[in-house]
């Protein structure tokens, strides 16, 4: 059955910006072609636009609209990835590349853009938010939009987004309230010790010794500090120290993550930590150096704007294709506006067959036909939603 709003011009254009995404990959911070390209490209669509934080776009349709108002955000940076697929249209970039599926979900909202501002009698206010830096978990965009009150100062009232997956078919979506991603928090450890010879350890603090038992006793937080139905994640990714076979260094370095679809769990996880990481310390006289940094929160869609986005998936591809998706511990920085503005994303399903290359791998692909589910799903949205009050 053919969509509504998007026809074979504009699933043409939706591919052709795709296209130009991916060979053109930019990382986190440095948009600048990226960005620069979208601006263009709202300006001739009539759309008024400009950069924000650094290497962001903000478009705005009826801008002087009173109402309410409802942002519909896409992320535009690449990965420190190598492509390793055979794409006619692969990254020019050596070591960069859309290996997330950003580059589908500029290109989405473009073409949601070039239909929605023929519509514009029919709307309300729309922020089109083009946000870079999705993939920089301790400085991400999200957190410069909120703290730079952008979409307060366009009176937001719901905010809206989706994320392609390469684990759904194409011709699924997954919507639903509540938790669908988890927090994800980043830590580092120092551990000061007293370094000396291996054959005389009585002489030494051992950073070693101490960091292996705070490893091990950080599982504790888990298994016998949560409740049991509250999923976590504690990970140490990583534990450097020492250079040679018969000294003992003075110092290692624990690196890791948290994740957690709680945000008040999220909140007491650094207390909880530091707790374990003293007690031991202290115990084996050692000192310790301690850094949590809060990345993004869990994502949790709220009731409302789900609902509405459920009607609106089943209106386009049918109610039988929009599927549960168990929550991922991976985490998303949409979720950092869901704590400010009710909203919800959709998980928009693009796998090509017999292929299901994981995102972050340099060989991940999508099945291009899915997009204009994308952009027909943003148009849709917002017109039943601005329809509801004009």
């Amino acid at each position: 059955m053919p969509y509504k709003y998007v026809d074979k011009d504009l699933e043409e254009y939706i591919i052709k910006h795709r296209r130009y995404f991916h060979e053109n990959p930019e990382l986190s911070w440095h948009e600048e072609k990226t960005s620069t390209y979208i601006l263009n490209e709202l300006t001739k669509l009539g759309i008024e636009a400009r950069k924000i934080i650094g290497t962001g776009v903000l478009g705005i349709i009826n801008p002087d609209k009173s109402g309410k108002v409802l942002a519909i955000r896409a992320d535009i940076d690449a990965l420190p990835i190598e492509e390793k697929t055979d794409l006619a249209f692969k990254s020019k970039s050596r070591g960069v590349m859309h290996a997330c599926g950003h580059d589908t979900h500029a290109a989405i909202l473009l073409g949601a853009a070039k239909k929605l501002v023929t519509m514009k009698d029919e709307l309300g206010k729309v922020v089109l938010l083009f946000q870079p830096a999705e993939e920089f978990i301790k400085d991400s965009g999200a957190k410069h939009v909120i703290e730079e009150k952008i979409l307060e100062k366009e009176g937001v009232d719901r905010i809206i987004a989706l994320h392609i997956r390469s684990s759904l078919k194409s011709g699924e979506v997954a919507i639903q309230d509540g938790p669908v991603m988890a927090s994800a928090d980043t830590f580092r450890l120092e551990i000061i010790g007293n370094g000396g010879h291996g054959s005389e350890p009585h002489l030494t603090i051992d950073p070693i010794a101490v960091g292996s038992l705070i490893v091990q006793n950080l599982q504790n937080i888990v298994s016998r500090k949560n409740k049991p139905s509250k999923s976590m994640v504690l990970s140490v990714t990583a534990f450097n120290s020492g250079n040679t076979e018969n000294v003992i260094p003075d110092r290692a370095e624990l690196l890791g993550t948290t994740r957690t679809f709680d945000n008040k769990l999220r909140n007491k996880l650094p207390n909880m930590m530091e707790t374990v990481i003293k007690g031991i310390c202290d115990a084996n006289e050692a000192k310790y150096k301690f850094e949590y940094n809060f990345g993004t929160p869990a994502t949790v869609n709220e009731k409302e704007a789900s609902e509405f986005a459920r009607g609106i998936a089943g209106e386009i591809i049918g109610k039988e294709n929009i599927v549960n998706f168990e929550p991922r511990m991976g985490g998303e920085d949409f979720a950092k506006y869901l704590t400010h503005i009710p909203g919800a994303i959709m998980f928009l399903g693009a796998r090509i067959k017999d292929e299901d290359h994981p995102h972050h791998s340099g060989r991940f692909e999508i099945d291009e036909s899915a997009m204009k589910t994308g952009s027909e799903y943003f148009i849709s949205y917002a017109k039943k939603y601005f329809s509801q009050s004009l």
